[in-house]
C-alpha cells in the first residue's frame, strides 16, 4: 500500500497472522467514513497516471508450477492487450513463488505489505496457503482477488472463524470446493442413477473438502459413499493406490487431484487397466484440465468432471480469449489462465469506476461487488455477500477432437451459488 501509516512492522505482521488475531478477525470489520466529494475527486485526480503495484502470489516450483506459469501468462496476455495500463495507470506485477508452503506464502504476503507497498494481491493456488495469510491481507486492509484457491471458509462465515472467516477485502474469481464438488454430487446420485461410489482424493484442505461436499450431496441424493482414500500431495507414484482401487469393487471412483498429481494418477489409472476392468474416473474438473490432458492425451478419454468452464465452451468471449492465448503462446488455455483473466477485468472495471483509485478501500470494494461482465466462462459476477463468483458449473466429458483432447460439455447446472455457510 501507498500509505505508510497503513503499513504493518514486522512484528505486528505476524501478529496479526496468528490465531488470535484470526478470530478477533471475525467481529464487524471498521469501516472508515466516506470521504467527501471533493476529496475522492483529488485522490482520484492524484491517482491517475501513478503505477499500480500487483502482487501477484503464484506457484511457479514444485506439484502446481504449471499452474502459475499459465496464471502468470495469462496476467502478461491481459496487460499487453490493456497496453500496459489500467485506468491510465501503468502496471507492475510483482511475482513471487508460493512454494506450495503456507509459511512461505505468508512470507511473500509480508513483503508485498511491508517492502513493496503492493496496491492489491492477485493469485494463490493452494488453500492451506490462502487460510494462511487471510489475517494478515485482513489486517493490511489489503485487497486481494483469490484467483484460484478454492477454500470454502475463506469467503464464508464460520463460527469461531476456523481455520478462517469472511474478511470484506478478499474476493475470488475462481471457486469454492462446494461450487465444484457439491453439484456433481447430486448429479450422479439424482441424474445419472449412479448408487455407489469411492472417494480418492489429494490430502490437504481442498482435497478433504471437495470429498466432503461431494459425499454429502451424493448421500443426500440417495447414493452411497463405499469407501474413501487420499495420497499425499506430489506423490511421485500413484501405481500403490490405483492398486487398492482396483481392489476394491466399487466401479464410479470421485477425485479430485491437480497438476502434476492428476498427470501421475492418470498415468497410474491406465498402466492397472481399470478403464478394462470397468471402472470410472470422474471428480472435480482440474483433474482433467488442459495442463493435465496436454501431458496425458488420450488416456483420460471418457472422464466425467465438473467445472465451471471448457476449452470447447460455446460463446465469442471464450473463442476470442482461447484464440488471443493460443496465439500468444501456441497453447491451449486452462482453467487457471481463465481465473487470472477475470481477476484482472474486474479489477480493471473497478479500477475505471473509480478512476482508477484504490486509496479509498470502501469505494473500491464497493466498484468490484458491482462488477459484471461477459467472460470466457459465460456470464460473471460477485455474491454480494460471500465475494464469491456466481456461476454455472458444466458437467465435462474428456474426448478427442482433431487429434486433441478436451472436455466436452454434457450438461449445465445454471448460477450455482456458495451457500456462504457450512452445508449439512
Amino acid at each position: 500500500m501507498s500509505d505508510r501509516s497503513n503499513r504493518l512492522t514486522r512484528r505486528k505482521f505476524l501478529v496479526a497472522s496468528g490465531a488470535a488475531a484470526l478470530a478477533a478477525a471475525c467481529g464487524p470489520s471498521a469501516t472508515p467514513g466516506a470521504s467527501a466529494s471533493a476529496a475522492a475527486t483529488a485522490s482520484a485526480a492524484a491517482t491517475a497516471g501513478k503505477a499500480l503495484k500487483i502482487g501477484v502470489l503464484l506457484p511457479f516450483t514444485k506439484v502446481y508450477a504449471e499452474l502459475g506459469n499459465s496464471m502468470k501468462r495469462s496476467t502478461e496476455l491481459y496487460l499487453k492487450q490493456a497496453g500496459g495500463k489500467l485506468a491510465n495507470r501503468p502496471v507492475t506485477a510483482i511475482y513471487e513463488d508460493e512454494a506450495n508452503d503456507p509459511a512461505v506464502g505468508l512470507q511473500k504476503t509480508q513483503k508485498f505489505i511491508e517492502q513493496d507497498n503492493v496496491d492489491l494481491m492477485m493469485g494463490i493456488v493452494a488453500t492451506p496457503i490462502a487460510y494462511a495469510v487471510r489475517g494478515a491481507v485482513d489486517s493490511a486492509k489489503m485487497i486481494f482477488i483469490e484467483t484460484n484457491a478454492g477454500g470454502n471458509a475463506l469467503t464464508r462465515d464460520i463460527a469461531n472463524c476456523t481455520p478462517s472467516c469472511k474478511s470484506k477485502y478478499i474476493f475470488r474469481s475462481s471457486f469454492s470446493s462446494w461450487q465444484i464438488s457439491s453439484p456433481i454430487g447430486d448429479y450422479f446420485a439424482t441424474k445419472k442413477g449412479v448408487k455407489e461410489a469411492f472417494t480418492f482424493v489429494a490430502d490437504y484442505g481442498f482435497g478433504t473438502e471437495s470429498a466432503a461436499d461431494f459425499t454429502q450431496s451424493f448421500t443426500k441424493g440417495g447414493g452411497k459413499v463405499t469407501g474413501s482414500l487420499k495420497a499425499p500431495l506430489g506423490s511421485a507414484d500413484f501405481l500403490p493406490f490405483v492398486t487398492q482401487l482396483k481392489n476394491q469393487p466399487t466401479k464410479d471412483i470421485y477425485s479430485f487431484f491437480s497438476g502434476t498429481d492428476a498427470i501421475n494418477y492418470i498415468k497410474a489409472w491406465n498402466q492397472l487397466g481399470m478403464p478394462a476392468a470397468g471402472y470410472r474416473m470422474n471428480g472435480a474438473g482440474f483433474l482433467t484440465e488442459q495442463d493435465v490432458l496436454k501431458e496425458v492425451k488420450d488416456l483420460a478419454n471418457g472422464a466425467v468432471t465438473s467445472l465451471f468452464w471448457a476449452v470447447t465452451l460455446d460463446n465469442a468471449e471464450n473463442k476470442a480469449f482461447v484464440d488471443a492465448y493460443q496465439k500468444e503462446y501456441n497453447l491451449l488455455p486452462d482453467v487457471f489462465a481463465v481465473q487470472q483473466w477475470d481477476g484482472l477485468k474486474a479489477v480493471d472495471l473497478a479500477l475505471q469506476a473509480t478512476k482508477g483509485d484504490t486509496a479509498n478501500k470502501d469505494a473500491f470494494i464497493a466498484a468490484l461487488e458491482g462488477t459484471k461482465f461477459k467472460s470466457p466462462r459465460g456470464d460473471f459476477e460477485f455474491d454480494k455477500t460471500t465475494h464469491n463468483p456466481i456461476q454455472d458449473m458444466y458437467i465435462r466429458e474428456v474426448k478427442v477432437q482433431s487429434g486433441q483432447a478436451v472436455n466436452v460439455i454434457v450438461d449445465k447446472i445454471a448460477r450455482v451459488t456458495d451457500p456462504g455457510k457450512p452445508t449439512t
